[in-house]
C-alpha cells in the first residue's frame, strides 16, 4: 500500500488535498506541517509520493527535496515529489529541478487533478482504468452472429429507450 505525504502549512489546503487522496482506499495518505516532521517520519517509514507547498514555515520544499535526494538515513529517497506553488519563474524552477522535484503544479488547481497525477506518479496511469492495450468493442474477439431482430439499429441491453416512429405510426387509428 502507497503512502502518500501532504505537506502544507496551511491547515485548510492540506486538508482538501488529503481528503481528496483519501478517496482512494489503496492509499495510506500522511499529513505534516513542517518539513522536520516528514523527514522524521521517512527516517522509519517509506513514501511514494510526496505532494508539498512551495512555501513552508521553516524553508521551502525545494530544500527538503534536496535533503532527501543527498541524504542517506532516509528510508525512501527515491520518493516522487509534487511541489504545489502559486507562481513560477525561472528561479524557483532551476532551483527545483536541481533538488530533484520531480513536477510543479501551478495553484489554484482541481484536487481531482492532483489525484490524477498522484496516480500518473504511482504508475496506475491517469484515473486508474486507462489500461495501455485498448481492449474495446472491436477487438474483444467476439463472434459475429446475425442479428434477430426486426430492426438491427436499435439498441438493446441498454437504459436508452429508443424512439420507435413506426411502431407509433402503426398505433394510431387514423394513419
Amino acid at each position: 500500500m502507497p503512502t502518500i505525504a501532504v505537506l502544507s502549512s496551511n491547515i485548510a489546503l492540506s486538508a482538501v488535498l488529503a481528503a481528496t487522496l483519501r478517496q482512494d482506499p489503496k492509499w495510506r495518505v500522511r499529513e505534516f506541517r513542517d518539513a522536520r516532521a516528514v523527514a522524521t517520519y521517512m527516517r522509519v517509514s517509506p513514501i511514494s509520493v510526496l505532494v508539498g507547498d512551495y512555501d513552508l514555515v521553516d524553508g521551502t520544499t525545494a530544500d527538503l527535496a534536496e535533503r532527501i535526494r543527498i541524504q542517506g538515513s532516509v528510508v525512501s529517497s527515491d520518493v516522487q515529489i509534487i511541489v504545489l506553488t502559486r507562481t513560477i519563474d525561472q528561479d524557483l524552477r532551476r532551483r527545483c529541478v536541481r533538488a530533484g522535484v520531480d513536477e510543479i503544479i501551478v495553484k489554484p488547481m482541481s484536487p481531482l487533478y492532483l489525484e490524477e497525477r498522484v496516480r500518473t506518479r504511482l504508475g496506475d496511469g491517469p484515473r486508474g482504468y486507462v489500461r495501455s492495450k485498448y481492449v474495446g468493442p472491436d477487438r474483444r474477439d467476439r463472434l459475429h452472429l446475425l442479428d434477430p431482430r426486426p430492426n438491427p439499429i436499435e439498441r438493446r441491453f441498454d437504459n436508452v429507450i429508443p424512439f420507435r416512429s413506426q411502431t407509433t405510426l402503426e398505433l394510431r387509428p387514423d394513419a
